[in-house]
């Protein structure tokens, strides 16, 4: 039994056997001791294992953030996308003023609607990355329905929108488009995960 241990662990790389050093608590007695002795034969010492975990961490911590911005975007808004998001805010701004007036919302809609149109131009912009996936587009005219309907219902209620519940208004586009996406990618990941596991 203790000569199977020495075998596999003779087979394994260094990394392999730090690792399996930093769970040592799962170890038998005797896979302990193979695993000692295998360390000790290749001079592993315990600071090989502590940078070891180190290295671990980071590479997780890594790992975390490119998972976070594959699914968020790519972290910060830059200038450019700010700028541009501005270009298309004034665009669809004009287009509207240029309608018939009788094309146009009534005003707790127009507001509503402007609510709405800031955060929906800036999520389309900074979440780029994601525009040839269906569930970005549904999640965003989802969350911008519900987002102008809410809206509209505190302007009912309130009169004009003061400035802190203005931001709350854009703030919740946000909001609710994390929301919608956050649980289609998680209910697309278990159906994935699902899958594997059926094959």
């Amino acid at each position: 039994m203790v000569n199977d241990f020495f075998t596999e662990y003779a087979a394994r790389s260094d990394d392999e056997l730090l690792q399996l050093a930093s769970d040592r608590a799962s170890l038998t007695n005797e896979a302990a001791a193979a695993l000692d002795a295998e360390l000790s034969r290749r001079n592993l010492t315990e600071s090989d294992q502590t940078e070891h975990q180190r290295f671990v961490h980071r590479m997780e911590r890594r790992e975390f953030r490119s998972r976070r911005r594959k699914i968020f975007g790519g972290g910060q808004f830059s200038w450019l996308e700010l700028l541009w998001a501005l270009v298309a805010m004034a665009l669809i701004s004009v287009a509207y003023l240029a309608l018939p007036s009788r094309y146009h919302l009534n005003p707790e809609w127009q507001e509503a609607a402007v609510y709405v149109m800031i955060a929906s131009v800036v999520i389309a912009l900074g979440w780029r990355n994601l525009w040839r996936d269906i569930a970005f587009w549904m999640a965003l005219i989802l969350s911008s329905t519900i987002q102008l309907a809410v809206a509209h219902a505190w302007i009912q209620r309130r009169g004009e929108l003061n400035r802190s519940l203005g931001k709350g208004a854009t703030f919740l586009g946000f909001a609710l488009f994390l929301a919608i996406y956050g649980i289609v990618w998680v209910l697309r990941r278990k159906s994935r995960r699902a899958e594997t596991g059926s094959t």
